[in-house]
This record gives structure tokens, C-alpha cells and sequence, in this order.
């Protein structure tokens, strides 16, 4: 249902009919969501896996950037010689709902494999972190102000912008942040705190204002809680350094933000790039098994998408592309994300000659791949599958 009216709108844009995107109204009730996410018939998931070859199936565990403004006609063929799954919009854009709906439309029309469409993603957050502007897209304050609202009118203005977003055929909004900064360390905070990303100083404040915003967006777009286990605390910006920790204990009480998250009904988790000596010793919790599935599957009971941050930051850039991507699947990550589509082929390789190689890491694929289309059905981009 969300993907339809996405097509709808690009498609009267794209034909000089109906009501602009900039222009359409919005109703002046928004019903409440219910308190999860349902999860998707199986029956499109696993038709569409049968139909898929291998390097279509591994190509739904990648999501790679592309230009906000819109892939050129041989960025697009590229992307479907590798198979890519998702993309995200990569960089600002201030063209309007508009023109971003025109882009998103040239990418599902070409990137489709085997009628399973593209995730196509954002990073709005709002604040310093608000990718998409213009006409049709709220003027969205920082994640520290959205705190100060009350739960109720937060709720009510995130479905608002996930409408917008939706509209504009963006089918995952990478937001919203679960870190909690301690207001002594706010301006010393170089990856959330600098850039008031944080929706307050206490976990308790940060969970509340989690859960508004995976329930205000939840039933128009598939939202995304980020960078488990946390980010609050870090030494460094994972972007820029190579060697970024984070205090985080097994049992950390600022892991609530993210257990609130996950009750509401979340999608997506993102997985930090940071190492949490207090967790996993040096390992990248990108790698950590201990993160991934014992923490976050298991304690958290998370069963849906567990994506990466950027696999094109410093904090990983060092570990080989064949290498770096079957850590992450083995460690228990579902969907690899890499702004850079260099090394996204190097990457599917090692990938498929792994499968070839262990039968059990096959298995765990094939539910990884499962666990992406089963998100995507949700998500309305498996329609064509049962036609």
C-alpha cells in the first residue's frame, strides 16, 4: 500500500496530471498507528526468493548510494548488472518533493529484479541531518528540540514528514537516532551530541520519543532505530576515525532507547561501526557476533533487518571489501550499506563463493535474504511478485 501511492504521485507528475506533490494536502486528522509493525505474509518473501538467481538474492543484502539528484543512465545499468537490492539517496537535495518522487521513480523502474522493487532510502532526521528540502518537505527542527515536544505532537509530525517522504517514493527513512548523550558530554560528543541529534540526556526521555517516531512513521515508510549499541558516549566520529570507542556494557542502562525501539514495532536496526571494549574487546560491533545476536536478537529480540552504517567510513575502510562483508554477515548483520558502489561487486563475490563453499552460511543467507523481502513485502514492494 505505501509503494502504490508513491507510484501514484510520480506517476501524475510524470504525465502533467493531478495535484503536484508540493501541493497535496494533508488531513487534518492522523489516526493513531497500532503499537506494532505486522509482520508481512510469508508467501510473497519466499515466492520471490524462487525466482530470484543467486546474485539477485545476495544483491538484496546490499544497499549503495547514489546521487539525491538521481543516478545517470550508466550508474543506473550498473546497478542492475550487480543485482544492488536498495539504495540510499546519498548527499542534500533542496529540488523539492518533486523532483525527488522523478528520481525514485527512474530508480524502481530501473533496478527491479525479478519484480521485487528497490528499497530507496534517506537519512531525515531533521536539524543538520535533514537530507531532502523544498517544496513538499517540512523545514524539520534537530532531534534535541523535537525532545523538548511532547510525545503526542511528536508522533503526529514524524507521520507528517513520513508522508511526505513516502509521496516522494522514499521507502526507508534511516532515523530515528536511540543514542543518549549525557548532558555533561553533549558538545564533546562528535558523531550525535555536536549536531543535537540526540532527542535528550536521559534514556528514559531519548525511548519515548524513539517509540513516537517508529509509531508516527512506522505505517507510512519503514523507519530505522540507529547505531546500536549506542553512540552517546563515543570518543570520535566513526566517519573520520579509525579507531572510534564507546563505553556500552552488555547491560548498559542507555540500551533502553533501543529495547523501547524494538518493542514499538521497529524494522530496521542499524549496527555502529564504534568498538565497545566493554562488549567485544577491539571488534567493530559491525563484526561482533556478541553485538548482533546475542545482544540485539537475543536479549532485545529483534527479528527483523539489521543494516550497517556506511561501510565507505574510515572506522572500517581498512578491513579488505571481500573480508569486511563476509564478517558482517557471519557476525549476524542482514543488510550491508556502502555509500561507495566500488567495491559492491568484490563484495556479492565473496559473498556467493562463501555460500558455494559452507552450507551453513548458505542457510543463514537464505534467511537474510528472506528476512529483506519479507521487510520489502511489508513494505508494499513485493506487488508485482504474486501477478
Amino acid at each position: 500500500m505505501r509503494r502504490a501511492s508513491a507510484v501514484r504521485a510520480a506517476a501524475a507528475i510524470l504525465v502533467g496530471v493531478g495535484t503536484p506533490c508540493a501541493a497535496i494536502a494533508t488531513p487534518a486528522v492522523i489516526p493513531t498507528p497500532p503499537p506494532a509493525v505486522a509482520h508481512a505474509d510469508p508467501a510473497p518473501a519466499n515466492l520471490a526468493y524462487d525466482n530470484m538467481s543467486p546474485r539477485q538474492r545476495v544483491g538484496q543484502l546490499f544497499m549503495v548510494g547514489v546521487p539525491s539528484t538521481g543516478p545517470s543512465t550508466a550508474e543506473l545499468a550498473h546497478l542492475r548488472r550487480l543485482k544492488v537490492g536498495s539504495v540510499i539517496l546519498n548527499g542534500n537535495s533542496s529540488a523539492g518533493q518533486a523532483r525527488v518522487a522523478l528520481t525514485t521513480a527512474r530508480i524502481d523502474g530501473g533496478m527491479q529484479q525479478a519484480r521485487v522493487a528497490p528499497f530507496v532510502a534517506t537519512d531525515q532526521e531533521g536539524g543538520a541531518v535533514q537530507r531532502l528540502r523544498g517544496p513538499g518537505f517540512s523545514s524539520i527542527p534537530s532531534a534535541l528540540r523535537q525532545g523538548r515536544w511532547s510525545t503526542t505532537k511528536l508522533r503526529h509530525r514524524a507521520a507528517l514528514w513520513a508522508r511526505q517522504l513516502a509521496e516522494a517514493g522514499v521507502s526507508i527513512n534511516l532515523a530515528p537516532v536511540a543514542d543518549t548523550v549525557p548532558a555533561g558530554h553533549a558538545h564533546a560528543n562528535q558523531p550525535i551530541g555536536r549536531y543535537d541529534r540526540e532527542y535528550g540526556h536521559s534514556a528514559r526521555r531519548v525511548g519515548s520519543h524513539v517509540v513516537a517516531v517508529v509509531r508516527g512513521e512506522g505505517p507510512h515508510l519503514a523507519v530505522t532505530i540507529k547505531h546500536f549499541p549506542g553512540l552517546g558516549r563515543a570518543t570520535g566520529n566513526t566517519d573520520l576515525a579509525k579507531r572510534v570507542t564507546d563505553p556500552t556494557t552488555r547491560h548498559d542502562s542507555y540500551l533502553t532507547a533501543f529495547r523501547r525501539g524494538v518493542e514499538a514495532g521497529t524494522p530496521f536496526v542499524m549496527v555502529s561501526l564504534a568498538r565497545y571494549p566493554h562488549i567485544d574487546g577491539n571488534r567493530p560491533a559491525c563484526f561482533s557476533r556478541t553485538v548482533m545476536k546475542t545482544m540485539l536478537r537475543g536479549a532485545l529480540g529483534f527479528d527483523g533487518v539489521v543494516i550497517s552504517d556506511s561501510f565507505h567510513a574510515v572506522a572500517v575502510r581498512g578491513v579488505p571489501a571481500r573480508k569486511a562483508a563476509v564478517r558482517f554477515f557471519r557476525a549476524g548483520g542482514t543488510m550491508l550499506l556502502d555509500t561507495d558502489i566500488a567495491p559492491i561487486r568484490e563484495m556479492e563475490d565473496a559473498v556467493l563463493a562463501r555460500v558455494k563453499a559452507h552450507p551453513a552460511f548458505a542457510r543463514a543467507i537464505r534467511a537474510d535474504v528472506i528476512t529483506v523481502l519479507e521487510a520489502k513485502s511489508a513494505a508494499g514492494l513485493l506487488a508485482n511478485v504474486l501477478l
